[in-house]
């Protein structure tokens, strides 16, 4: 073999050689270059989308805690808002009965004083609503004769004129009370002192003078009637306000529809 033939062959096998060294370095470099492309871009993208998931998972959750605590809320508001408008359309019905209430009030006053005018014009009665009740205040000297517990002609005629204008005012069969106040003992007569000494006994007996006179001599039912002796307080003075009344009087009430019972 020449030296030319024994260079080519010695070429021939450093290149065959060189070319083997490749073929065992480019898988590895290519294993290599996978590798950092995995652990450069791939982990890191994976990790990024696997936050991003999570991420959009909470703000899901989220989202649908804030939409029921909204529709709790709202609710809320929706029940909120018909309680005010209850409560206000009550406020605005009791303010309107009351109101009616009043008017009523004023009108079964001014019909009472309408029909006892003469007599309130005399100065021996007198008209009064109040806490429910609406009652005619009369002078002893117009209901009894003098100096005793009997009740006189006339006074017969004013109960009846009473009542019936009260039992109007009340609904035809309210309870009726018969009350009645001595004044001080310096104006009870001497003969009445002396027949009852105590102001309780002679407001008392006057009083039942009273219901049984409205139950005989004006046909008011007797289930209807009460009576009540004050002795020399007044209850209904306040009511009355500045009269031309005697301290001593009888006063007859009946409970207003809507009102409390008379004596209570």
């Amino acid at each position: 073999m020449s030296i030319a033939d024994e260079a080519i062959a010695a070429g021939n096998s450093a290149g065959t050689s060189s070319f083997r060294r490749w073929v065992r370095v480019v898988p590895a470099l290519l294993l290599v270059a996978a590798a950092t492309f995995v652990a450069a871009y791939y982990v890191p993208l994976h990790r990024a989308h696997v936050l991003l998931l999570e991420e959009q998972r909470k703000s899901n959750q989220k989202s649908k805690d804030l939409e029921q605590t909204l529709s709790q809320v709202r609710g809320e508001l929706q029940a909120k808002t018909a309680e005010v408008e209850k409560s206000e359309a009550e406020r605005q019905q009791s303010e309107a009965a009351k109101k009616s209430g009043l008017e009523r009030v004023e009108q079964i006053k001014a019909e009472l004083a309408g029909k006892l005018d003469k007599h309130i014009k005399k100065g021996v009665a007198a008209v009064a609503v109040a806490e429910g009740q609406a009652f005619v205040a009369l002078s002893e000297s117009a209901v009894f004769l003098p100096n005793t517990v009997d009740v006189s002609p006339q006074g017969q005629s004013l109960l009846c004129q009473v009542s019936g204008a009260l039992s109007a005012s009340g609904g035809g069969q309210a309870p009726l009370r018969a009350g009645a106040v001595s004044g001080p003992p310096d104006s009870v007569p001497a003969a009445l002192q002396a027949a009852y000494p105590t102001p309780w006994e002679l407001s008392a007996v006057r009083a039942a003078t009273v219901a049984q006179a409205l139950q005989e001599k004006c046909a008011v039912a007797g289930a209807r009637l009460s009576a009540v002796g004050h002795a020399d307080h007044d209850p209904a003075a306040a009511a009355l306000g500045e009269t031309k009344l005697s301290p001593g009087r009888v006063e007859i009430s009946i409970a207003l529809p809507g009102g409390s019972p008379a004596g209570k």
